[in-house]
């Protein structure tokens, strides 16, 4: 037995225990053996017990002898020496705890005036019944052990199929988005390409107008009556911007339908060379319904400060998972954060987001995301990527996004860093190289 083995039951004792060599060096005392000699235990632990007796050194090490040749429990007496006063008068319990070249004894040390023998075998059992149940705590100790390697294998798989799980729903997503802009694009396309045809029609419709009106400057009361019935004037003005808003409309439509497209980047090479400020774009473009303002959130302002970016190698429909992921936080964090403030705070502290973007040096660009929510608690910094961690409510998120943004960068042998402050918020900022590594 150990020094700390011994020390593990020993210390919960009252009574003062000691182990020791068989030439009597002290290898272990508890805090009980401390306070009855008036000693700490570093001023105890390496001397020999001779030291502190009064009793002669035959008289110890015949005892010691006695307790190491025995496999009963040996008892005697010693007096403890004190600084001042008399010394106290103990009697005392030897035995064997570990068999070896130089055994280990202990000693229970007790006050003549205040224990009796009787008490000696109330501590053998004691000492027994605590060196089984150390065994048994060393095999419950392996047994968890064991279990929990077998739990952190399990960890792992289902970690993995989780990722898998989430890769499949954004590539599901990819798949839908790709469908439905395909859908889109085939009316509008027909309705965007039309408009410029209606639009001369009606020009050409208001010159034979104008036309009869020159020639017949005086037209019949019937033809009077019609043309103020449905407003000529009105309608020749009016007419014009219904036309041009239309153009507008479906010039909107059309590039909601490339930034879909944009998004799902499924029609294209996994890596190839790209306008990153095209994939931020498209993502913001998806997330519009979040950014504006409701009846329940005041809205977003997004904050573009782009740089002067050259085309990068990336797998676009990765990169743009990263950009979704980062912004939804960003989002989710402003609207709890509003939740919290008052009105006047509202007014006085609005909902912002920067997306930041410039060129580090000839081999990396970085991109900026920040929002001015109440940020992420610095305890909980170095938990933020990994697999299953979330600070959102039950239910409102898997822990997911936030790890697989961090591989998909680090498969593009970039990084992704994140700070946070309570008083100005979050920001994630990413660096991704130019060029194949």
């Amino acid at each position: 037995m150990t020094p700390d083995q011994f020390l593990t039951f020993a210390q919960v004792l009252p009574e003062p225990m000691l182990l020791v060599t068989s030439a009597g060096e002290i290898l272990a005392v508890n805090q009980a053996a401390t306070k009855l000699f008036n000693k700490t235990s570093k001023a105890l632990i390496g001397h020999c017990l001779s030291e502190f007796v009064t009793d002669s050194l035959e008289k110890i090490t015949d005892y010691l002898k006695m307790c190491a040749q025995s496999r009963q429990m040996i008892l005697g007496a010693f007096t403890i020496q004190q600084t001042e006063g008399e010394g106290i008068a103990c009697r005392c319990q030897g035995a064997v705890i570990q068999p070896r070249s130089q055994q280990s004894l202990a000693i229970n040390l007790l006050r003549l005036e205040k224990r009796t023998t009787t008490e000696f075998v109330v501590l053998n059992q004691k000492i027994h019944a605590l060196s089984q149940e150390i065994q048994q705590r060393q095999r419950i100790q392996a047994e968890l052990a064991q279990s929990n390697e077998t739990l952190k294998h399990t960890l792992i798989k289902l970690q993995s199929a989780l990722e898998a799980v989430q890769t499949e729903k954004m590539s599901g997503l990819g798949q839908l988005v790709a469908g439905i802009a395909h859908e889109i694009n085939n009316p509008i396309t027909f309705i965007h390409g039309n408009l410029s045809y209606a639009s001369g029609y009606y020009n050409d419709l208001l010159n034979l107008i104008q036309l009869y009106q020159q020639e017949y400057p005086h037209p019949s009361p019937k033809i009077q009556k019609a043309t103020a019935d449905i407003e000529l004037d009105f309608l020749q003005e009016d007419i014009k911007k219904l036309l041009y808003s239309m153009q507008i409309g479906a010039e909107r439509i059309a590039e909601i339908v490339n930034s879909l497209r944009n998004f799902s980047r499924l029609d294209e090479a996994q890596f190839k060379v790209v306008d990153i400020h095209q994939g931020l774009e498209a993502t913001l473009m998806i997330l519009q319904s979040r950014l504006n303002p409701s009846a329940e959130f005041s809205g977003i302002e997004v904050i573009k400060e782009y740089g002067e970016l050259p085309l990068v190698y990336c797998s676009p429909g990765q990169i743009n998972q990263v950009f979704m992921n980062i912004l939804n936080n960003a989002i989710d964090a402003l609207q709890e954060a509003e939740k919290l403030r008052s009105p006047e705070l509202r007014q006085n502290h609005p909902n912002r987001i920067w997306i930041h973007t410039e060129k580090l040096n000839n081999c990396y660009i970085a991109i900026r995301i920040k929002d001015n929510g109440n940020g992420i608690p610095s305890q909980i910094h170095h938990q933020i990527f990994n697999p299953f961690f979330t600070t959102k409510p039950v239910g409102q998120g898997t822990g997911l996004g936030l790890s697989i943004s961090y591989q998909i960068i680090e498969g593009h042998r970039g990084r992704i860093n994140m700070m946070s402050d309570p008083t100005w918020g979050t920001e994630f900022s990413i660096e991704l190289p130019i060029e194949p590594a």
